[in-house]
């Protein structure tokens, strides 16, 4: 079988591994030779990773556990739907691996099909190397466990990154709440950023809130394992639902900055309208006399200086006493 390339040390790592105990005794096996050398060691335990594609690979993992043509199909299904499924003694999970890219969620779709004795995970690259180095490298904590101790790492690592995801989401939304402590809106850029994280939360809640669920169901299918298994997988389900009631929190948050920065800016546009509002006032005073006294009637003084200087001095006072009486009353 060929071998994955991890590009950050451009060395080899392996696509599969059998163990029994703490002594790895094979890796980089074909399905064919997998289900061999399982069959030749009972108190073996393996985990593999093959591609998400219908490809000679998987059936000879189909072959190696049973499972038909439909199964493999449904496992393969181009949805992104996070799901579980019970199929006697082995039990197959959709999961969607994520992490947050400058304001997006992306990830990569995650197939495990768990059995006692192997796990297969059906993962494109370059998430299939990121998983074979993690398990490559816990071989202390694979140590005495079976295949669901190697289902548990898995998961707990998908877990953590929507974990961490969600952990960026709150940075960038504490900087949002924090340019709102100076009393002004939110310039548009912000604005748009903070779009942007609404919308990150929302796609991170449809991954979040049904893996879950899919956990629960997964240990709940899981008849025969121990204290220590069960304690494990509780903490994983745990962290999952913290991590779930954090993004719901998360988006209540992102919409009060929204509605906060609205507020600012209505109260602003009502201080604007304020201001305009007296500084109309003001000008309409000799916009008044000017316009009184132009008429085409004969005034008092009309056409002469003594005239000019008197009606100036009217709109003068006139407009100063209502600068003051706005001034006063915080209206400009």
């Amino acid at each position: 079988m060929a071998q994955l390339v991890d590009r950050s040390t451009d060395g080899p790592v392996d696509r599969s591994q059998v163990w029994i105990g703490s002594k790895v005794i094979a890796h980089d096996l074909h399905g064919d030779d997998l289900a061999d050398v399982l069959q030749q060691n009972g108190n073996a335990s393996a985990w593999a990773i093959a591609p998400r594609t219908a490809s000679a690979e998987l059936h000879r993992f189909g072959r190696m556990l049973d499972l038909d043509d439909a199964v493999l199909e449904g496992i393969l299904a181009p949805e992104q739907r996070i799901k579980f499924v019970d199929l006697e003694r082995t039990r197959v999970v959709r999961l969607r691996a994520i992490r947050l890219q400058g304001r997006e969620i992306v990830g990569d779709d995650l197939s495990m099909i768990i059995t006692d004795q192997v796990l297969i995970m059906l993962v494109d690259e370059p998430y299939g190397s990121e998983l074979a180095r993690l398990l490559s490298g816990s071989g202390h904590r694979l140590a005495g466990g079976s295949a669901d101790r190697a289902a548990e790492l898995v998961i707990d690592h998908v877990v953590g990154a929507s974990a961490d995801a969600a952990t960026e989401i709150e940075t960038a939304s504490d900087q949002l709440a924090d340019a709102l402590f100076g009393g002004a809106p939110l310039s548009r850029e912000l604005k748009l950023d903070a779009f942007r994280l609404r919308r990150a939360v929302t796609a991170l809640r449809r991954v979040t809130e049904p893996t879950a669920e899919v956990l629960q169901d997964l240990v709940e299918a899981g008849d025969d394992l121990d204290v220590s298994d069960t304690r494990r997988w509780s903490m994983i389900i745990d962290h999952a639902n913290r991590v779930n009631g954090g993004v719901a929190m998360l988006g209540d948050s992102l919409t009060a900055i929204f509605d906060t920065s609205l507020s600012l800016d209505n109260a602003r546009m009502d201080e604007v309208m304020k201001k305009l509002t007296g500084w109309a006032g003001i000008i309409a005073v000799p916009t008044l006399v000017t316009g009184f006294v132009g008429m085409n009637v004969h005034f008092w003084l009309n056409d002469t200086q003594l005239g000019f200087y008197i009606y100036l001095a009217i709109m003068v006072v006139a407009a100063a006493i209502l600068y003051v009486i706005f001034r006063r009353n915080s209206w400009i």
